[in-house]
């Protein structure tokens, strides 16, 4: 079963009866996808119920159905589920910024029973927020990883109950780094869980240090067998690989991930293809200085950017300009590492079994380094 179906088996127990658990946890970082706009409150104010929060959002009539993992249909399920019925949601915080290279969106959730869950969103459909995520293999910290940080903080100023972090995706960095470098007395005395589900690590300089090993305790990685997002950078943290019934990238999906009672239903190991992108995608970024990853993650988006588009949404409706884009990027690649790059992504098109990741693989066996330069990829 999936986490609706938990929600069917498991909706009627109070976290009184049955104890909050890891497939709790991937429920919350669903519902932090959400958008609260004119729902939930900035501050830190625990008045809305998810029954309350259902009613506005379908009022309002957002449509976030743009997102692979549309938080409404997890949403719509959990209002008549008795487990659930107590929490209440405050705190929402909301910021998207192309010129600072920012997307961070985070929600506070009290559970009626003396602890809170704070949810950090992933990654959503803007280019801006995939640039960030890129932007953590060469920077210490983000924009948004400082935001995760001081909303910490001044929800550690305003609440006096234990903190359980988690998110989703790039959310799951965000907990991870807001929990090593928020308030020290909060750290040590208030958060009690952390977890990061299917979320890229962290550089060296983070993994070495003393605020992100004082947490390597409470933390726990959860990543589907086949993971792509989840092995992205390093990280020291206990990691749990669970089954999914998904293909290639769309196991990064959290309704395929696959559940039992009230856990996930555990892998072996990961898969040849997750393995492989591990191995490789490290080999990568060991070979460039971050001058020139930040030069390479740079031109790709610049060029994606250029087209007028601002949203994954928007490019799909004209793929062959994206994948021009990462070609023209990758061409000015050493030539040694352009070999390995372009099998690494054939690869990981072959495991993708669907029509796009079929038009991708297409373009990159293409790949022509001095038509790329000038602009000139066939389509």
């Amino acid at each position: 079963m999936n986490i609706l179906d938990y929600l069917e088996m498991r909706g009627d127990l109070t976290f009184a009866e049955r104890p909050f658990n890891e497939v709790d946890n991937l429920i919350f970082s669903v519902l932090a996808y959400l958008d609260m706009h004119d729902i939930v409150p900035e501050e830190f104010v625990f008045d809305v119920s998810l029954r309350k929060l259902c009613k506005r959002y379908l009022e309002l009539g957002y449509d976030q159905s743009y997102i692979v993992n549309n938080p409404k249909i997890l949403l719509r399920k959990i209002v008549s589920c008795k487990r659930f019925e107590r929490v209440r949601v405050g705190g929402y915080s909301h910021h998207v910024s192309q010129d600072e290279q920012v997307q961070f969106s985070c929600a506070t959730f009290m559970l009626g029973d003396g602890t809170a869950y704070v949810g950090f969103s992933g990654t959503d459909d803007y280019l801006t927020a995939w640039r960030e995520d890129f932007n953590f293999t060469f920077m210490n910290s983000t924009p948004g990883q400082d935001e995760a940080v001081d909303y910490l903080n001044r929800l550690g100023s305003c609440t006096v109950c234990p903190l359980r972090l988690g998110g989703h995706s790039k959310g799951g960095n965000f907990a991870e780094y807001g929990a090593a470098f928020c308030d020290q007395k909060l750290r040590d005395t208030r958060i009690i869980e952390i977890y990061s589900n299917d979320g890229p690590g962290f550089r060296k300089e983070i993994t070495d240090s003393e605020p992100y090993k004082a947490n390597l305790d409470k933390t726990l990685k959860i990543i589907p067998e086949e993971s792509i997002v989840g092995i992205m950078l390093s990280g020291k943290v206990k990691t749990k690989v669970v089954k999914s019934t998904g293909k290639g990238i769309s196991q990064h999906g959290f309704y395929r991930w696959r559940v039992r009672r009230d856990h996930f239903d555990e892998a072996t190991r990961l898969s040849p293809v997750s393995a492989f992108m591990d191995e490789t995608t490290k080999r990568w970024l060991n070979s460039l200085e971050d001058e020139q990853k930040k030069s390479v993650i740079s031109a790709v988006f610049d060029s994606l950017e250029a087209s007028g588009a601002t949203t994954l949404t928007e490019l799909n409706a004209n793929k062959w300009a994206s994948y021009n884009a990462i070609l023209r990027a990758a061409a000015k690649i050493d030539p040694d590492v352009q070999g390995e790059i372009f099998t690494s992504l054939k690869k990981l098109a072959a495991a993708g079994k669907d029509v796009l990741w079929d038009e991708a693989k297409k373009a990159f066996d293409r790949f022509d380094p001095t038509k790329a330069i000038s602009g000139q990829c066939d389509e």
